[in-house]
């Protein structure tokens, strides 16, 4: 190992004097020839990149074409302030030809050019920010050119300013750009200061928070006859609402997407929903749309103009940081015009739809309307085989995991028997069961109507009750055709399908509705079993579109077992379609 060593070691000093003749004609290579006996103006010319042997404060006063910029930053004591850091740094300049006097705000204009953070241009990223004086981010943009062939100067910008030249000098870089930095205001400045014609949007916003006493920024000024300080008081606005979830407006180190919507494209997108509700047969009230947008519209993260609109068979979801879904190809967005702020991006919303999985949450009732029907309807929507009606029964007294909090719901259940009783059990059983809502009739009473189901895509669900041995299946049918069928459901010894108590299926409960609160809150055992969706049908049911306009169709669920298997009654509880997420 030593001779290895000891040899290696001869090697190398015998190569020292030509590595160093080597690289000392690279270095001189890009040297230019008026300057080799003059360190103090040394230039090294790379391409875009220039590289001089000064500070940058003595970089911009050696430049005559630099002098405005030169003067704004003595009067505002930048070097004072770069020299007492003592740390290297990045500063935004632009020539005397484009230099604009600032009126106001001097001195957070000034600082808008300064950062403690030096950066190469290999070091910049497209849609990378950096934190600049003022204390606020100016967002980089670099082009394809840039991105692709590494190009520097017209193909990378700060904000608004479009690079022009780079010096690299002792105390960092200095960005050349074509105009003076425009700092856009934050999401929160932006949203207040919208006109008339946003006003929706912007009381939706506004109304979600609130102003809160600034202790830390207020001065005490006097004290009261009382004893009590009184202060020249600095409010700040506080979001909670939108802070629990990690966004705060006024933050500059966010980075979001706002989607913004004017009075018009609400109001259209609600007489839109209303007009299709209406179709269906439906109610959803005005409140949980308008929340819908509200929550669609925030994002945590800047979306190009790609991503956040689609070609129309490009389907894509986007999730706002209220977990709303965005799907990209089904808005009209203005792409073309984006905002820049501080601390996010803006486009203005064109057309806006509201889902139908937010016009219908779910589609949930019961098999014991049977007893609101007359004759001739209970023929027509429970055609029996096999069995006949034995009685309705309240299985289940109406309860509530908390009451006065949530409503009570009654577990009533449709009681078929095996007809004729000595039935072969081989011979089985079939119901093509039309589900019915309740609603008001004229004379003030309660009567049953079928559901009319939009088209598109549905979670099925199902309640029965626990113990009864029977092995059925589930088919839906529209126009007497099946358009979907379940797997065999075992009706055993398992909870699954006992009542509407299912605990295996997620997004199962009545909205808002949070289990593990309520029964932290009410300290009911039961809470996780409160009007579930039942248990699991079919993951996928699609409705079709007959009529081609998206009109509502009744549907048929037809409910099968080849035998009795030993039954003599089977028990019936609810259905549940809930829309998927493929609804839109």
């Amino acid at each position: 190992m030593k001779k290895n060593h000891h040899i290696s070691l001869q090697a190398t000093m015998r190569l020292l004097p030509m590595l160093s003749l080597f690289i000392f004609m690279v270095a001189c290579s890009d040297l230019k020839d008026d300057d080799h006996y003059n360190k103090q103006q040394t230039e090294i010319q790379n391409k875009e990149l220039k590289i001089v042997d000064m500070s940058s404060e003595e970089y911009i006063k050696s430049e005559s074409s630099l002098s405005k910029m030169n003067q704004l930053f003595i009067d505002n004591g930048i070097y004072t302030e770069l020299n007492k850091k003592g740390q290297l740094s990045t500063i935004l300049v632009v020539h005397d030809k484009n230099f604009v006097q600032p009126t106001e705000e001097v001195n957070f204009i000034t600082r808008s050019h300064v950062s403690d953070i030096s950066i190469s241009p290999a070091n910049l990223e497209n849609g990378g920010r950096i934190m600049m004086w003022h204390n606020k981010y100016v967002n980089i943009s670099i082009d394809s050119l840039g991105l692709s062939q590494g190009l520097i100067v017209n193909h990378i910008s700060f904000n608004n300013g479009v690079v022009q030249e780079v010096v690299k000098t002792k105390t960092g870089y200095i960005y050349v750009i074509d105009e003076m930095i425009d700092t856009p205001t934050s999401l929160y400045d932006y949203i207040t200061s919208l006109g008339d014609d946003y006003s929706m949007f912007r009381e939706m916003v506004l109304a979600s928070g609130g102003k809160e006493f600034d202790r830390i920024n207020s001065k005490a000024i006097s004290v009261n006859d009382e004893g009590n300080t009184v202060y020249d008081s600095v409010f700040i606005y506080k979001n909670t609402y939108f802070e629990n979830v990690g966004f705060d407006m006024n933050s500059e180190s966010l980075t979001a997407t706002m989607l913004l919507c004017s009075n018009d494209v609400i109001q259209n997108a609600l007489n839109d929903a209303h007009q299709r509700l209406a179709s269906w047969n439906m109610q959803r009230e005005d409140s949980i749309l308008l929340k819908w947008i509200l929550e669609v519209s925030f994002f945590k993260k800047r979306y190009a103009a790609n991503e956040i609109q689609t070609a129309a068979t490009d389907t894509t979801d986007l999730r706002s940081i209220f977990s709303r879904q965005w799907r990209t190809n089904m808005h009209e967005v203005d792409t073309q015009n984006p905002e820049e702020l501080s601390n996010g991006l803006v486009y203005r919303v064109k057309r806006l739809h509201i889902p139908n999985n937010v016009l219908m949450y779910r589609l949930k009732d019961w098999f014991y309307y049977y007893e609101y029907c007359t004759d001739e309807q209970k023929t027509n929507y429970f055609k029996m085989s096999n069995m006949a009606y034995s009685k309705c029964s309240t299985d289940v007294a109406a309860w509530t995991p908390w009451a006065g909090v949530w409503p009570e719901v009654e577990d009533r259940v449709l009681i078929l028997k095996k007809d004729p009783s000595d039935l072969a059990d081989e011979n089985g059983l079939q119901l093509d069961f039309t589900p019915l809502k309740l609603e008001a009739n004229a004379t003030g009473g309660t009567q049953a109507v079928p559901w009319v189901i939009p088209p598109g895509t549905y979670r099925l669900a199902f309640g029965s009750k626990q113990n009864q041995n029977l092995n059925i299946n589930i088919s839906v049918l529209v126009e007497g055709q099946i358009v979907a069928k379940s797997d065999v459901i075992a009706l055993g010894s398992a909870t699954t399908y006992h009542y509407d108590r299912g605990t295996t299926l997620s997004d199962r409960y009545p909205e808002g509705y949070d289990a593990t609160y309520v029964r932290e809150m009410g300290g009911n055992s039961k809470a996780s079993n409160y009007d579930t969706d039942g248990g699991p049908a079919i993951d996928e049911v699609r409705i079709p579109d007959i009529k081609g306009d998206g009109s509502p169709v009744p549907i048929v669920l037809r409910i099968t077992a080849e035998t009795w298997n030993g039954q003599t009654s089977f028990t019936l509880c609810h259905w549940c379609l809930r829309p998927t997420t493929n609804n839109y």
